[in-house]
């Protein structure tokens, strides 16, 4: 049994799995290395991680409280250097466009509608609202526009879309097909993709819902499985949605479905095992996949798929957690915080090292 069900017996149904688009480096990389550990400034889980240019985002969570602090990692400086959201909060979604990262949504005792804006450009913060306040939702970006997507609040799954666009400072909203919470999204080219949820613990959802920010509508689709508390990221014309549970208790995947924006194509692989509460990031040819939990325990895997040869290599993590969070800027992919089964928090962030 997942230990954040300390936050579930109270909640009914919270958790995140902040599923965002990755940013893609222009160099040819063909190796990934583990170049070893740093850490948060506090340790954590269910944060948010977002990156933006050359910075990594890993904002809010929980360990004995709920948390405000961003930590926020320079790769062409390879400093840190921290901040802090508007109020404390966990179970939130974090995503970037143009030169703005967004972290959205969350818990802290009650269901929240806050979103925080971090400005790169001007280096500051401002505050924003979402339509419904919420938790365990997803958001990605494409263009200049955020989407944020599904969620739950006081046990009630939600199918709200807020859109917020960079250019206008403005937002909208729309609505998923179906209600769920702990889906997951990524994009890549012009579509947005939010995959799988659930409306309870054990009744998960194939819903797959496609936004295409070009033309402003909206498309179906589904996943192999049915599942939720899966992980996503997006590398070139494909997006990867890895693992994931339909009942915390006793079922978990392995699956991966892979969705090809510029075919309309899906297809679909495995992880080296199944769990869920996963996180991913995505640099350049590279996937990865870190971490995670399932009946055999809690998981310190981690896949590689390098999309240039078409093939699959495993790594491992410093140590053995989920509910970690994982993104990538410059050479780098990191994967952040987490908790063991022993409600161990953690404030490692171990790094993976890509190279010519």
């Amino acid at each position: 049994m997942k230990t954040f069900k300390f936050l579930v017996v109270f909640l009914f149904s919270i958790v995140l799995v902040s599923c965002k688009k990755d940013k893609v480096s222009d160099q040819d990389f063909t190796k990934i290395e583990y170049t070893g550990t740093t850490n948060l400034s506090e340790a954590k889980n269910l944060a948010a991680s977002a990156s933006l240019g050359n910075k990594i985002f890993f904002a809010g969570g929980a360990n004995a409280a709920y948390l405000k602090s961003v930590d926020i990692y320079d790769a062409s400086s390879n400093t840190w250097s921290t901040a802090q959201l508007s109020v404390i909060r966990a179970l939130l979604t974090a995503s970037s466009a143009g030169d703005k990262v967004l972290f959205a949504g969350g818990f802290n005792g009650g269901w929240l509608n806050t979103v925080d804006i971090y400005d790169n450009s001007t280096n500051s913060w401002s505050t924003g609202q979402l339509s419904v306040g919420r938790s365990w939702l997803a958001s990605a970006s494409s263009g200049n526009k955020i989407v944020i997507g599904g969620g739950t609040a006081a046990g009630t799954p939600s199918k709200v879309v807020d859109i917020y666009d960079i250019t206008t400072n403005t937002w909208t909203t729309a609505q998923l097909s179906a209600a769920r919470f702990g889906l997951a999204a990524a994009a890549a080219g012009n579509k947005i993709v939010f995959a799988g949820g659930a409306t309870s613990f054990t009744t998960p959802s194939n819903a797959v819902d496609i936004y295409d920010i070009t033309s402003g509508t909206w498309t179906t689709a589904t996943l192999s499985v049915a599942r939720y508390d899966l992980a996503a990221a997006s590398v070139g014309n494909k997006i990867y949605f890895a693992g994931g549970t339909s009942n915390f208790s006793t079922t978990y995947f392995k699956t991966i479905d892979i969705y090809d924006v510029s075919t309309n194509t899906w297809t679909t692989s495995q992880l080296s095992a199944e769990r869920s509460s996963l996180a991913a990031a995505a640099l350049q040819n590279k996937v990865v996949f870190a971490g995670g939990i399932s009946t055999a325990g809690v998981s310190k895997a981690v896949d590689v798929f390098d999309i240039s040869n078409n093939s699959w290599s495993t790594m491992q993590l410093s140590n053995a957690r989920y509910e970690l969070q994982g993104a990538a800027a410059g050479n780098k992919i990191l994967f952040a915080g987490g908790i063991s089964t022993a409600n161990t928090f953690f404030n490692t962030v171990d790094v993976f090292t890509l190279s010519k």
